[in-house]
């Protein structure tokens, strides 16, 4: 038994030593081959890029090193990956050198390229980063409206050169729009959007391309979509990036939660306690250089001052309260001033001031001056002076209104002429007169050019000569310095034609 096991053990060990020799054997038969190893080098890829969807191409001829020689088993591919938050990948090309029309979404991508040698599966890289925008990256937004009294949506885009693109809202999905009123450029953490609004209603667009819909109208962000009857957003004023106050179908609305910052509730336009909706002024004023979360209105049934937001506790986030005088500021002026409203201003001066201008049943004006203010986790409002407007030419004429960053201006426009008025020194001065062309906008810009000797307002005009599709003008005017004399200078470049008959504008930052 024993000798018959030894025997068995022996061909089992046997069998094994051949099945490795052959195994040796065959393995010795493959046709071996030394790497060839490849090198990218650094042309095209020791540079970023800047580039402009649908106006640059991309070229890169890459320089290939190979250990042995250039050899006929090589792939190629070139992909663009996002750098967002999905790290989506766009293949831009499969042969070695890249010629690529830009058509990439703005965004900042890396950008690689990638050689695998199909007889060893070796892969080899390269990459750089460049940086996508497109014609609608940056500029202002310009609404307007066209000889159909249609609303008309422009861009002067700073993306590339300065340039005017027309009608934006042609290829955007909405209806057609008539009555336009405000085209306001949201930023916000969730929903950065383009509201177009016009008496038919307010939509939103995509910002990237100007898209939208029936299933973008603005009623879809409120919690109850029957609850008005227009949704046209009159006025808007935002602090940070979230919190904000509106007034839409001439109610106030108010909204300054984070998980809910693009949901409107319910009017805000009463007093704690009640839900009886008082008139208020067309205008929103508050603090654009503070975090002061509060706003302030004109109560125009009461004929006074009222406010809402607020962070602390017991402030009116969802209401609105009245401002009580003091015995050390009622000298200045009462919050309950008994007049009728004009308009409210906000601006960059000082600490940020506000304006209201108000005017009573004799024809006389007056500008009320307050700063909404925030220091050590509190909002304060705080009183600082009324002026009179008697002097100020045509004021009961003006249609727009503006204040200086600078200098103690009132700047406001009526049918063809332009003024400024000195309410400290009380010197008027017309700055402008554009003879047959009609003003029908006066932005004063106190959230773009911000720097400490910016002092920029846009004026837009129209010819009535022209087509409404074309016959509207936007210059850029900067208040100078200077302490004797009243001086406004056009900005040079910075006016552009061929725009249409201008209602609103806002700027669009990315």
């Amino acid at each position: 038994m024993m000798k018959v096991m030894k025997k068995k053990l022996s061909l089992l060990v046997l069998f094994a030593i051949a099945l490795c020799m052959g195994c040796y054997d065959d393995k010795g038969n493959y046709d071996y081959h030394e790497f060839n190893e490849i090198t990218i080098g650094d042309r095209g890829f020791d540079t970023a890029y800047i580039l402009t969807s649908f106006v640059d191409t991309l070229r890169i001829s890459p320089e290939l090193d190979f250990k042995l020689a250039e050899n006929t088993h090589l792939k190629f591919e070139w992909v663009a990956q996002s750098n967002g938050v999905d790290f989506t990948e766009y293949p831009l090309g499969n042969e070695r050198d890249l010629v690529f029309p830009v058509s990439l979404p703005t965004e900042t991508y890396t950008l690689y390229f990638k050689v695998t040698d199909s007889l060893n599966t070796m892969e080899y890289s390269n990459a750089t980063v460049m940086q996508v925008q497109d014609l609608l990256t940056s500029g202002w937004v310009v609404l307007g409206e066209n000889s159909n009294g249609e609303a008309q949506l422009d861009m002067i885009t700073y993306s590339v050169d300065t340039m005017v693109l027309k009608d934006m809202l042609h290829d955007s999905g909405l209806p057609v729009l008539r009555g336009p009123v405000k085209v306001w450029v949201v930023d916000n953490y969730r929903d950065n959007m383009i509201h177009i609004s016009t008496e038919d209603g307010t939509y939103r667009l995509d910002r990237d391309n100007f898209k939208g819909g029936d299933h973008t109208h603005l009623k879809y962000n409120f919690y109850d979509p029957e609850s008005l009857d227009h949704f046209v957003l009159q006025e808007v004023a935002q602090i940070g990036s979230y919190n904000r106050a509106a007034i839409i179908d001439n109610k106030l609305f108010h909204n300054g939660f984070l998980i809910s910052s693009s949901v409107f509730q319910n009017p805000a336009n009463h007093y704690q306690g009640t839900y009886d909706l008082f008139s208020i002024g067309d205008k929103i004023a508050y603090n654009p250089k503070s975090m002061a979360y509060y706003y302030m209105l004109y109560n125009n049934d009461a004929k006074r001052f009222v406010y809402t937001g607020g962070r602390s506790y017991g402030s009116p986030a969802g209401y609105c309260d009245t401002l009580k005088d003091t015995r050390s500021d009622v000298e200045i002026f009462s919050w309950k001033t008994g007049l009728d409203y004009v308009t409210s201003i906000s601006s960059r001066l000082l600490d940020g001031y506000s304006f209201t201008v108000l005017t009573d049943s004799k024809g006389s004006y007056y500008l009320y001056c307050y700063a909404l203010k925030y220091q050590w986790g509190w909002e304060s409002i705080e009183k600082k002076k009324k002026y009179s407007l008697d002097k100020a030419t045509d004021i009961d004429k003006a249609k727009f209104f503006g204040v200086s960053a600078q200098r103690t201006y009132l700047i406001y426009a009526t049918g063809s002429k332009l003024y400024a008025y000195d309410y400290v020194a009380e010197k008027v001065q017309l700055l402008r007169d554009f003879g047959g062309q009609e003003i029908t906008l006066l932005h004063y810009d106190i959230l773009i050019d911000v720097g400490s000797g910016d002092d920029f307002f846009y004026v837009g005009t129209y010819d009535p000569s022209l087509p409404k599709e074309t016959g509207g003008t936007l210059t850029m005017y900067k208040v100078m310095n200077d302490p004797n004399n009243i001086i406004v200078e056009e900005v040079p470049g910075f006016s552009w034609s061929g725009l249409c008959k201008i209602k609103s504008i806002d700027f669009k930052r990315y």
